[in-house]
């Protein structure tokens, strides 16, 4: 059964400081992937009981949502930052100089931003997004459901097992090439590699007009999406016969086009329902995306 898409929040600003990190050359860190297609991981916030967390490669901050969190820890917002989401600006709080723990990684003197997600369709307590794992090869290993951290690439074991493409850090979000087929034609698309949207493609409306793939795909329905800032997005429920990753072939995959326009500079984002398929190894300082189907 396909899920609706959850629009949701991106983070542009880099306010974070990082102390120190306590850790091996590599770790496991256990994880659960929840119905909704995203990677729950457990983090203690200045010494919180452990508290659930989506690991978020599309987030470019980390969130508590103040909506679950008040009564669980307690937290100085001390300042405002504009929070960028897929349709513009709004302001969030932020709370800094805070120490957040997974597994035996340590980061002090982290900046928060509390963002108080609706109750009737969040139930998570935070996001744990790029400032956490900018520093390592983030391996994501859904058939296991374990994150290992590597510091460099001598740890990764059978790395000639992978296939490499190129990653794109636009505003610390990832994004890798997808071919989309137009019959026989290829189209490039950037697609974000995001574990926290539970759906499965979504394409951003300039890059149907640029590529003019309006009316081009079998369409199955149509679907509104509210934002956590309040905008709707519509968008037509399609069927691609044929889009591809390097090798890796995804036949008929569901999508959403996006019919409304917006601001966000993003092309497109491939989602939990998709990225579960794949074993995903995600280095970025040398900015290079491996993969593979297990």
């Amino acid at each position: 059964m396909h899920k609706r898409p959850s629009f949701k929040n991106f983070y542009v600003p880099l306010l974070f400081v990082a102390l120190g990190i306590n850790a091996k050359a590599q770790d496991t860190i256990p994880f659960t992937l929840g119905s909704d297609n995203r990677i729950y991981i457990k983090v203690r916030v200045n010494d919180s009981k452990p508290l659930d967390f989506i690991f978020d490669t599309g987030a470019s901050s980390m969130v508590v949502n103040t909506t679950q969190t008040d009564h669980k820890i307690s937290l100085n917002f001390d300042s405002e930052v504009d929070n960028r989401g897929a349709n513009g600006f709004t302001k969030q709080a932020v709370s800094s100089n805070n120490t957040l723990q997974i597994g035996k990684f340590i980061r002090k003197k982290e900046e928060l931003l509390g963002i108080a997600y609706p109750k009737e369709h969040y139930s998570f307590d935070g996001v744990v997004g790029y400032p956490f794992f900018k520093d390592y090869l983030i391996e994501i290993d859904y058939k296991l459901e374990h994150l290992i951290m590597h510091l460099n690439e001598t740890t990764l074991s059978q790395r000639a097992t992978y296939e490499s493409l190129p990653i794109d850090l636009k505003e610390d979000v990832p994004f890798i090439d997808m071919l989309i087929f137009k019959g026989e034609k290829a189209v490039v698309v950037p697609v974000m590699i995001d574990t926290g949207f539970n759906g499965e493609l979504i394409v951003y409306h300039k890059m149907i007009k640029k590529h003019g793939l309006a009316n081009q795909f079998q369409q199955q329905g149509t679907s509104a999406s509210e934002g956590t800032d309040g905008s709707v997005i519509r968008s037509d429920r399609v069927f691609i016969p044929k889009a591809t990753i390097g090798s890796i072939e995804f036949a008929d995959l569901p999508a959403y086009f996006n019919k409304t326009p917006s601001p966000t500079s993003f092309t497109a984002i491939l989602g939990g329902q998709i990225l579960k398929e794949v074993h995903w190894v995600l280095d970025f300082k040398q900015r290079k995306a491996y993969f593979k189907v297990d």
